[in-house]
Formats: C-alpha cells, sequence, structure tokens
C-alpha cells in the first residue's frame, strides 16, 4: 500500500472514530463553516404546542435532567410533575434552539407528539409498556424507519429513501412506548466519505455536528448521537459501532456509550459499513439509562439496571493497558488518577497488553479490511436503492457530478476506500472477515488469560479495532475534561478542555458484569460534565 494511501485511509480511521494524535503547540482553529441542510428541519408539527409549553414547567424539566435518570423520570412522571409530552416538548423546545449550531438532527419524527401522547394515556390508564415508555430517544440515521421519516445515512444520495419497514430494534422501542424524537446526524456512511473537518460527523445531508463542549471533534461516527444527549437534545439515543465509532464519540462528548456482544441487539436494518463488525448500541448520560436502553433493544431476558450495584469491581481482576494508554502521555494523570478509584473500589489491577499475533495482520490489513466492506457491503445497500449507482466507483462519479449538494466536504477517503479495495474479490473479503474475527478473539483473549482479568481497562476507543472486530462488549465512562493536552494533528487544537473517557472492554456476553463494572465507577466519580450551550 503506498504511503499517501495509507495516510489517508488511516484519516479514515479517525473518522470512523480514532483518538488524536500530538503535535507541537497549541494554536487556534476556527470551527467550521456550516452547509445547508438538504432536509431542514420540520417544526409544522410542534411549533405551537412548543409556544403552550409553561416556562416553569420547563425550568423544572430542565433542574430535575441535571442528575436525573430515565428512572428517575419515570417516577417524577408517575408523580403528576409533567407528563410525557411536556418532556417531548422540552427537548424539541432544545432542539429548536440548538440544533441549528450543533447538527445533532437530520430530520424530526412528525408523530413525536402522538407517541407522547399515547404515553401519557397509557401512564393514566396503568399500563405503561416498561423502563423506556414516554422516554424521548434519537436514532442514528443509519437505523432504519418506516414512513413518514428517511434513513439516509447521511448520503445525499439515500435522501429520499425509506425502508419498507422499522428495524427490529426500532420496533422493540416502539413496543416498550419509546416517543422516537427522529434521526441523528453521524458520519456519512458511518465514516467511509470523509474525515474532514472534525474527524468525524460530517454529512451532505446535515452538516457537521458540533461538540457541546467547545471546538473540539465529535469523532465519528454516532456523532449526533453522542453530542445531542450531551447537549440534552434527546435522553437517550442509539448509536452504531464499527470500530471506534460509538465508543469514540461518546468519550469526545463526555456520556456514555456502549458496544453490545456481537448480536446482542439485532442489527438487522442497519446501513453496513463492515456488516461482521456493525453493532447498535446505547448512548446515554449515565450507566443506568444505557442499561434501561440496552433492556429494550436486545434479544436477551436480563434487567440490566437490577444487576447495577456500586460494589461491583470489589475483589474483580481488571487489566489495565497501561502501555497503550500512557503511549499518549496526556493521558498519565488521568491514568493514575483512575486507577487510584479502581484501587479504591477494591479492584485488584494487573498491568495487561494486547499482543498481536500473525494472523491479525498490519494496520494495513485492517484498512484493507475497511475498504472492502464499503465496496461490498455498504455498496451493497447503496445499489439496491438506486438505479444508476452500483458500484462504489460509481457512487465516487455520482458525487462529483454535483460536489457542492452531494460532497461538500470532499469525499477523499471514499476515493481511497475504493483504491485500497480495488482487486480483492468478495471471497478474499469473505475470508479475511473470518480470520480477523478468530485473530482479535485470540488476542483478546490472551490478555484475559495471562492477567486472570475478569475486565480490561482502555481509553476511549484505542483498543477498538481488536474488541469491535472480536465482537467483544465495551462501554465508555466520562473521566471528565482534559486539563493537560496537547494540538491534535492536523486539525491544529488544542485538546484541553475536551472530555475524556475510560473504557470497559469485557468479555464475550459478559455485557450485565461490564454495565455494573461501569456503574461502580461510574458512582464513585460522577465526572460527567454537562456541557454550557451558547
Amino acid at each position: 500500500m503506498n504511503s499517501v494511501l495509507r495516510i489517508i485511509l488511516t484519516i479514515a480511521m479517525c473518522a470512523l472514530g480514532a483518538a488524536g494524535v500530538l503535535g507541537a503547540a497549541p494554536q487556534a482553529s476556527p470551527a467550521p463553516s456550516q452547509t445547508e441542510r438538504l432536509r431542514t428541519l420540520d417544526w409544522t408539527p410542534f411549533a405551537a404546542a412548543i409556544e403552550r409549553l409553561p416556562a416553569e414547567r420547563a425550568a423544572s424539566i430542565d433542574a430535575l435532567l441535571a442528575k436525573a435518570t430515565v428512572i428517575e423520570v419515570q417516577a417524577a412522571m408517575k408523580g403528576g410533575k409533567f407528563t410525557a409530552e411536556d418532556l417531548a416538548l422540552y427537548f424539541l423546545s432544545r432542539i429548536r434552539r440548538h440544533d441549528e449550531q450543533l447538527r445533532t438532527y437530520l430530520e424530526l419524527n412528525p408523530r413525536a407528539l402522538d407517541e407522547a401522547r399515547a404515553s401519557d394515556a397509557r401512564r393514566k390508564a396503568g399500563k405503561l409498556l416498561g423502563p423506556l415508555d414516554g422516554i424521548p430517544v434519537s436514532l442514528k440515521d443509519n437505523i432504519e424507519t418506516a414512513a413518514p421519516m428517511h434513513t439516509t445515512a447521511g448520503a445525499e444520495i439515500l435522501l429520499n429513501n425509506i425502508a419498507a419497514a422499522d428495524a427490529p430494534l426500532v420496533a422493540q422501542l416502539r413496543a416498550g412506548g419509546a416517543v422516537i424524537l427522529g434521526k441523528a446526524n453521524l458520519s456519512e456512511f458511518a465514516g467511509a466519505v470523509t474525515g474532514a473537518p472534525l474527524f468525524g460527523g460530517s454529512t451532505a445531508v446535515g452538516g457537521q455536528t458540533g461538540n457541546p463542549h467547545g471546538n473540539y471533534p465529535t469523532a465519528g461516527s454516532s456523532s449526533g448521537s453522542a453530542a445531542g444527549v450531551a447537549a440534552s437534545l434527546a435522553m437517550v439515543s442509539v448509536g452504531s459501532e464499527t470500530s471506534g465509532s460509538l465508543i469514540s464519540p461518546s468519550a469526545y462528548n463526555g456520556v456514555v456509550g456502549m458496544k453490545p456482544s456481537r448480536q446482542l441487539v439485532n442489527g438487522s436494518g442497519v446501513v453496513p459499513l463492515i456488516k461482521a463488525n456493525d453493532s447498535p448500541g446505547p448512548v446515554a448520560r449515565t450507566v443506568t439509562d444505557a442499561a434501561a436502553l440496552l433492556d429494550v433493544i436486545d434479544t436477551a431476558s436480563v434487567d440490566y439496571v437490577a444487576g447495577l450495584r456500586t460494589d461491583a469491581l470489589d475483589g474483580v481482576t481488571v487489566g489495565v493497558l497501561n502501555q497503550d494508554i500512557a503511549a499518549n502521555p496526556e493521558n498519565t494523570p488521568l491514568l493514575q488518577a483512575a486507577s487510584a478509584t479502581l484501587a479504591a473500589l477494591g479492584a485488584r489491577l494487573r498491568p495487561a497488553a494486547l499482543i498481536d499475533i500473525p494472523a491479525w495482520g498490519t494496520d494495513d490489513t485492517f484498512l484493507t479490511y475497511l475498504a472492502a466492506g464499503t465496496r461490498y457491503d455498504m455498496m451493497s445497500y447503496v445499489a439496491a436503492r438506486s438505479h444508476e449507482v452500483k458500484t462504489v466507483e460509481d457512487l465516487i462519479a455520482y458525487n462529483a457530478a454535483d460536489p457542492k449538494r452531494r460532497v461538500p466536504f470532499g469525499q477523499d477517503l471514499l476515493k481511497a476506500l475504493a483504491q485500497g479495495s480495488a482487486g480483492i474479490p468478495a471471497s478474499e473479503y469473505a475470508a479475511l472477515a473470518v480470520r480477523l474475527r478468530a485473530a482479535a478473539t485470540g488476542i483478546l483473549e490472551g490478555a484475559f488469560r495471562r492477567t486472570g482479568a475478569e475486565v480490561l481497562v482502555s481509553f476511549e476507543n484505542t483498543h477498538s479495532k481488536h474488541y469491535a472486530t472480536a465482537g467483544y462488549p465495551a462501554i465508555t465512562v466520562p473521566l471528565g475534561l482534559r486539563t493537560k493536552g496537547s494540538v491534535m494533528q492536523p486539525l491544529t487544537i488544542s485538546n484541553i478542555g475536551m472530555p475524556a473517557g475510560i473504557t470497559f472492554i469485557g468479555k464475550a456476553g459478559d455485557d450485565a458484569r461490564l454495565l455494573a463494572f461501569a456503574y461502580a465507577f461510574e458512582q464513585a466519580t460522577n465526572l460527567r460534565v454537562q456541557p454550557v450551550l451558547r
């Protein structure tokens, strides 16, 4: 692989959700200019109702949501402090006030208030459907929703794509009474088009998602889900992970994000990037909310909330991936503080490492895997919905015919991915997927075995290629804001003040325990910072 192509494809990994790299000295960098939305948010169904929401009720909801979980919100609605309709209007009001700047949404659900009112009727009749009944949820816009909403993956070519039916996880949300607020922005095609201008979060349909904490990357590709939850533009959201694309934006935006074990959440009806890796999962402000959301969208019969314990780490052996975390020196004070907390919670800390094996290959191997996924998995979805575009080369030509509208942030990554997968037959890609899954599984199991650990500790998405490819669960929890940092290149943006996250990696199928470990750490630290929106 030539050096230029390798550099471009490495930036593609940043668009998926990689950590920033170090530079020399801080420099100011202006926020990216916004493009026009290809579909403006339609306020017609909501405008009059928003104006009728009493200011004192909105203030009451605002005060409660500063720290409340979905469990506490349900208690407040049960006590008559406000209704599900009030709650939906509160979030819609905030979206109307802030989303033109943040661009966390691509489309609103015109039936959101009808869904909220139906929840209120069920509550009045004593027939609630579960812990998310009446709770406002956003959905990453690569998750299919039936009419009237569209499913675009952020791409102009799918602007008018309407799925025949809800994805199974969406059907489960509806069966649980959740209120679907709308579709969240993302990195276009889950990070396969461009890394500019802020490492992910940009689409032709909606523009560049902004980080509510300041001029920092939102990372990719579940940027709208993470930024929207952080800014209280949704109570919870469903994102998706290919390799860091849920964990990284959650960490960068200062919220909780979880990639469940493979197939714990039904991934049918999700626009693919790498089918073998893709996994939908919850994005929330707290571990409790992530657990409640997973309980509704998963395929198991587990009460994750009931399993959350503040003493869950007591006596547990934790393998800390020290060397990889500390390879970025700015992580050192965060790692020291996190390790001290883990020890205070009774965890037995062991140094751990992920040691690659020959079958894993090199960095180029994974980039080839990503490129082939774009050619075969992503494009199969597009080709089935387009008369003129069948191959990745067709898509590049289609975009180039009207670049201002179709690829306002460029398509260098898509071109590089096309070049990186040229000549790779589908059979070779399928064999590579099997090989890399087995290798990633062996690498992780080796770390667990050598340390005797029940859980591994990483930062942000440092080890996402391994856990995402193996299909192992991972969850990130806020570590507060960085007080020491550097310049992220090539952005020339200082990351001082940007949220950071600790990531727990569990064994396959250990999702409930992983949530409990994360909860224990979260409750001992409470380091989530609510952004102040301008």
